[in-house]
């Protein structure tokens, strides 16, 4: 019962706006609905078992509910969000309990590459048959955006449903393996999330560098992230002397697809993004006391001083300094922190895991490259409140808390 529950829950993530329905109050969704039964399953689950329940993340996220709560009272704004921030944390909870069994860490895993896998089969469908309830077409765009209701959420769930398979070595046989890989990066790209592009590319490159430093290979490691910033800097600086705009326009009159994608990295998309920055940067220096306007308060801020595009943040870090105050910033560099210290607990040089997670985990150096697509997709969107985020931390606090060596926990 544990295990369909669990698998009930993982298939869920995805199911924000099934059918085109809108989302609950508060922006609920069905799965809230079954992180409630996930989340009594666990507790029911280490109470049969007479364990402790563990609940990874927790100081940060408790910084985070303070500094939006004090954020809260000095602005006069309802406390929602903070409600929020705890029950998002469930979703790490369970997911990290549950795995102490290795054998529900391997339903958890294959569940979510099967869950990502059917995602992008019925996107490519629907997009291919020009079914947009299917593929989640946007009404004014090419995009696609499957039940997210976003586009650059549904790019998100697709780059950690890859990378979660490639570290997993899931399916065992290779050409499945790239078969999934393949149709779950095809997926990705209909999204036209430019920074889910940006981010795989560069997350790919630190999991190759980290798998280099794990294999005794730090010396390659570092010739190759060497070479990589001087092509990548190289690269740059030649494009900001061209005029790419011709060709942009080119490819985007030759395709919807492309116009939607990279068609917006000049022009009014790039420019409007550019304006929220400097707007949302302008907003935090001309703050009168160090505790931020309040949680998720950004969009009706802008509203409510007339500027140029109502948005909110568009930037994990901006959004946390700027709604949460200084108490936000710290919170989120405590996150951040813990994130980084369980993923090189896990991925160091040497036999780190004991044999049956090292099993299911053949690669744990990608779950660290899997955190650097969030840390990166913070740039553009907000990513660290979303619900598959949570739970892939999960993931990695399972298997840090519980994989590890004896030896490696000394």
């Amino acid at each position: 019962m544990v295990a369909l529950v669990l698998v009930a829950g993982i298939a869920s993530l995805p199911l924000l706006m099934p059918f085109g329905l809108p989302p609950g109050p508060g922006n609920t969704g069905l799965p809230d609905l079954v992180l409630v039964v996930l989340a009594v399953t666990t507790l029911l689950w280490a109470a049969s078992l007479g364990v402790p329940v563990r609940w990874p993340f927790l100081v940060p996220t408790l910084l985070t509910v303070v500094a939006g709560g004090i954020a809260a009272v000095v602005n006069d704004v309802g406390p929602l969000t903070l409600v929020k921030d705890l029950f998002v944390l469930l979703w790490a909870v369970s997911l990290a309990n549950l795995g102490r069994d290795p054998r529900l860490l391997r339903v958890a895993l294959r569940a979510w590459v099967c869950a990502g896998v059917f995602s992008a089969v019925l996107m490519l469908a629907g997009f291919v048959t020009g079914q947009d309830a299917l593929s989640g077409k946007q009404p004014d765009g090419e995009r696609l955006q499957f039940t997210f209701g976003d586009a650059n959420y549904a790019a998100n769930w697709l780059i950690c449903a890859l990378f979660i398979a490639r570290a997993t070595r899931f399916p065992e046989t290779a050409w499945r393996r790239w078969a999934v890989c393949a149709v779950l990066i095809a997926a990705e790209l209909l999204t036209g999330s430019n920074g889910g592009v940006l981010a795989l590319v560069l997350a790919t490159v630190a999991g190759g560098l980290w798998r280099m430093v794990r294999e005794g290979r730090a010396h390659h490691a570092v010739a190759a992230g060497c070479l990589v910033t001087l092509l990548g800097g190289g690269a740059v600086a030649a494009l900001s002397q061209v005029d790419v705009q011709p060709y942009l326009d080119r490819a985007s009159a030759a395709s919807p697809v492309l116009r939607d994608s990279i068609g917006r990295s000049t022009g009014e998309s790039a420019e409007s993004r550019g304006t929220v920055t400097g707007t949302t940067l302008r907003m935090i220096r001309e703050q009168p006391h160090p505790w931020g306007i309040g949680p998720a308060q950004t969009e009706a801020r802008t509203l409510e001083n007339q500027e140029a595009y109502v948005r909110e943040a568009h930037n994990d870090y901006i959004a946390a300094v700027l709604e949460r105050g200084f108490l936000g910033g710290i919170a989120l560099i405590v996150l951040v922190f813990l994130l980084l210290l369980r993923c090189v607990r896990i991925a160091r040089p040497g036999p780190r895991l004991a044999p049956e997670y090292a099993r299911l985990v053949p690669r744990p150096e990608l779950f660290g490259a899997l955190v650097v697509v969030f840390l990166v997709s913070g740039l553009f969107y907000e990513v660290l409140h979303y619900r598959h985020g949570w739970a892939f931390f999960g993931l990695i606090a399972a298997v840090e808390s519980f994989g590890r060596r004896p030896e490696a926990t000394r």
